[in-house]
């Protein structure tokens, strides 16, 4: 069962890895991502980065959804990262289960402007960002299980 999907662009480190595992006992990581998982030494580090004891899957987005689909994953606790908004979106339109998406780590570039703390959009994402909204799954904006979460459709008001 899929405990969250987050979207993170530099996918699986130690913060997403150790504090999210503490707060939803996750006993898999799913990270779908295209470029990612045609990296085998992107790969090789992700896996350096995992908990002991949390298997790990890398895999495509078409790749990670039939993973997410097959049922020997319904016992257990999986939690996926994505690199992007667009990701997950095209993610959510794969798989029949609809979490709750947790949007953290977003770094600053060209054409992004700051959403909240540590989480910087361009007008792509936040098109991505709606259309998940609109589907009415719920986002949350939270960089770790320690800080506040907040909404995102509170966030994109005022956006």
């Amino acid at each position: 069962m899929i405990q969250r999907i987050r979207i993170d662009d530099r996918l699986l480190h130690g913060q997403v890895a150790f504090s999210w595992k503490s707060k939803l006992d996750f006993n898999a990581i799913v990270i779908a991502s295209d470029a990612a998982a045609n990296d085998p030494m992107r790969k090789q580090i992700m896996k350096m980065c995992c908990p002991e004891g949390v298997k790990l899957a890398v895999r495509t987005v078409e790749d990670a959804a039939e993973l997410l689909k097959n049922p020997r994953l319904e016992s257990m606790r999986v939690f996926v990262v994505c690199p992007d908004p667009e990701t997950v979106k095209r993610l959510l339109d794969l798989i029949p289960d609809r979490p709750l998406v947790n949007l953290g780590g977003m770094a600053s570039g060209d054409g992004k402007r700051l959403f909240s703390r540590m989480v910087y959009v361009s007008d792509e994402d936040v098109a991505a960002l709606d259309d998940i909204d609109a589907m009415g799954i719920e986002i949350e904006v939270q960089e770790v299980p320690s800080t506040t979460a907040q909404s995102y459709k509170h966030l994109r008001e005022k956006f």
